[in-house]
């Protein structure tokens, strides 16, 4: 359990641009604070604490380093799916993406962040959200849709 939370910690520290030597350290402590806290966290939010966790110790290392962290930074977007809209995400750039993510609403925007940028499962982004995972299923199908129109739209 340990060495699958340290890799989650890691990958997730790496897509954010860290080093090896620094996603590694920080995706250590990453996991000693997580021990410390075992007892506190809900069953079933083990995943969504690490990369929490991992978030904060990123933004720490950061200022430490007096270096600037854009809050808006650029979205990673998972790859590892086969869903044809993470395919079509994936073909536009960065700035567009952006743009489309821009045009839904807050609550779309943040389930499909949830979603497909941090590459979470739809029970996570539940626990998240604190909704049920039918909701979370039903908002993320009505956010595609709407991403999808702005796609489509964007491209006649």
């Amino acid at each position: 359990m340990w060495q699958e939370l340290f890799v989650l910690a890691y990958r997730y520290l790496r897509r954010r641009g860290l080093s090896h030597a620094d996603a590694e350290d920080l995706a250590q402590d990453t996991i000693l604070v997580t021990y410390q806290h075992l007892d506190g966290i809900e069953p079933g939010s083990l995943h969504g604490w690490v990369r929490a966790v991992a978030r904060n110790k990123h933004v720490d290392w950061a200022r430490r380093q007096s270096r600037a962290i854009i809050l808006a930074e650029p979205p990673v977007i998972a790859d590892s799916s086969d869903d044809p809209l993470v395919a079509t995400l994936l073909a536009h750039d960065q700035a567009d993406l952006r743009r489309l993510l821009s045009t839904l609403s807050p609550a779309h925007r943040r389930l499909l962040e949830l979603k497909y940028i941090e590459d979470r499962s739809v029970e996570e982004v539940a626990a998240v959200l604190g909704r049920s995972v039918n909701t979370v299923k039903v908002g993320l199908f009505r956010a595609r849709k709407r991403l999808r129109a702005q796609i489509e739209k964007g491209s006649s």
